[in-house]
Formats: C-alpha cells, structure tokens, sequence
C-alpha cells in the first residue's frame, strides 16, 4: 500500500501544494475500515484509477458515489469514506487561489461537494484518469499528472490576486491576524474582501479561519499525543478547551478525542500496522 504526500515539480509550485498518493488492497473477505474525513482547508482536484469511493453524510445520511474524478473546494462539512476493496487515488491539492485561476469559476460552485470534473472540465481529463490506471510505477502517476496540470496552467490568463497570499497567511497561522488587517492587505474594504475571498477559495474568511485552526488543532494533537487538549486549544488560539470543542462538533460531529480515536481507525493507520 503507498499513502503518500509528493511536491510538485518546480515549474508547478506556484499552483500546486502538493499530491496525495493513496492505494490500498484489502482481502476481498476483509471488514474495510471507513475513512472519516472531516474539513480540511484545501481545494482540490481528485483521481479514482481504480476502485469507486462512496460518501457519507453522517449528519443527513445521504448517500452518494463520488465521479471517477472530481472537483472539490472548500469542505465545510464531515464526511464518512468507504472505499472498494482495491482503492487507488491521486488528489491534486492547490494552493489558495490556484484552483480558482485555473478554472476561472467561482469556488462556491465546489464548496462542500464532490464535482464531477468531466462536466466542468474538457473531457480530455477522463483519459488522463485511464492513463493513470494504466501506470505500471507511482512515480509515472505523477509524470502522467504533472504533464496534463502543465498543458492546464500554461492556459490560465487570470493573475494572482493580494487575496490570494492573505489566504496562505491564515493557512499558515490562523491566529495571528485579525480580517480586518487582512482586509487592509488585500487593498479591499471588509464587504469587497468578504465577496472576493468568498469567491476565490469557496468559503468567506472567517469560515475559513476556522477550518484552517481546526485542522491545525488535530494535526497537532496526532504528532504530539502527549499534550492535553487544553494546552493545544490555548496554543492554536482558542479562548479554552470548550471553545475548541465547539468548532470539533461542528466540523467533526464528534468531541476531540472521539474524533483523534476514529481517525486512528482509518484505512491507511489500519494497513500501516499490519
């Protein structure tokens, strides 16, 4: 099994973050664990060469299976995955802006969804999902990948935006400014920030922020198990423990450490024991 984050080549790095590999093989007589997956701060675009995924909505317990390759911007909501018992996936993950440069379509088209790339994008995107199925090597999934987002990117004629280093700056701490000073940055009033950020990564900025600290929080908590959940709400700028929780049941449907000992449960942590 391969789960693996991979950077872009150099001439991609103004658009893309990073790619997330993932393949799993279970025995066809196997229980497969499902993912939970709560909001993550990203925009991206996904790969399913082999294998179908199916989507939850733990909330509203709608039930869908996911396009062979789709479009997703900003997830607001949690999610449970539950994945064939051969499971191959490529994400192209981008940089805040970067997606909505490419396709020239506001991002509150993709919030909270899973798009069918084929309907948005030229249909020559289906056979880059057949030709990745069709690599032999992981690192030939990237060539294949990197050699379609260049045609791609060598097209956008839409410019970077001010908005578009403030969101890398909540991304990167989402703690440290306030909108208002963000506002200033991007040479915009606090109503045409809202708009424009809303339209370039989904969602509006203070949604955003959210998102990205709580993210951060769970992260943090999964590579320093050691630390109590209080210090880490302090450390990620939450007024106390029950602060933290609040964003956790909204964003997770779950309290913190029943959210970290769900995801422990996931398929790649199964898979990596074994």
């Amino acid at each position: 099994m391969i789960y693996k984050y991979i950077a872009p080549s150099p001439v991609l790095q103004e658009f893309i973050r990073d790619y997330l590999i993932a393949h799993f093989i279970f025995d066809k007589e196997q229980d497969i664990p499902f993912k939970p997956y709560s909001p993550k701060p990203e925009q991206t675009i996904t790969f399913l060469p082999k294998g179908n995924l199916t989507i939850n909505n733990p909330l509203t317990g709608e039930t869908r299976v996911a396009p062979v390759i789709s479009i997703s911007g900003q997830q607001v909501s949690r999610y449970n995955f539950y994945l064939t018992s051969e499971y191959q996936m490529l994400r192209v993950h981008f940089h805040p802006g970067a997606l909505y440069r490419m396709l020239r379509i506001p991002l509150t088209e993709f919030t909270d969804c899973w798009f069918d790339a084929g309907s948005v994008i030229s249909r020559e995107i289906l056979e880059v999902n057949e030709r990745l199925a069709n690599c032999q090597y992981y690192a030939d999934m990237i060539t294949v990948i990197e050699d379609y987002l260049l045609t791609k990117i060598k097209k956008v004629t839409t410019n970077t935006h001010p908005l578009d280093s403030v969101a890398s700056c909540i991304f990167k701490n989402p703690s440290r400014f306030s909108l208002d000073w963000l506002a200033k940055q991007s040479c915009l009033c606090p109503r045409q920030f809202n708009r424009k950020f809303t339209e370039r990564m989904g969602v509006g900025p203070k949604l955003y922020s959210r998102v990205v600290r709580f993210y951060k929080a769970y992260q943090y908590k999964e590579t320093h198990p050691q630390d109590d959940w209080l210090t880490i709400a302090l450390l990620f700028g939450y007024a106390d423990y029950q602060h933290m929780v609040k964003d956790f049941r909204q964003f997770a449907q779950v309290t913190p450490n029943l959210w970290i000992n769900q995801d422990n449960q996931s398929p790649e942590r199964i898979l990596q024991l074994e």
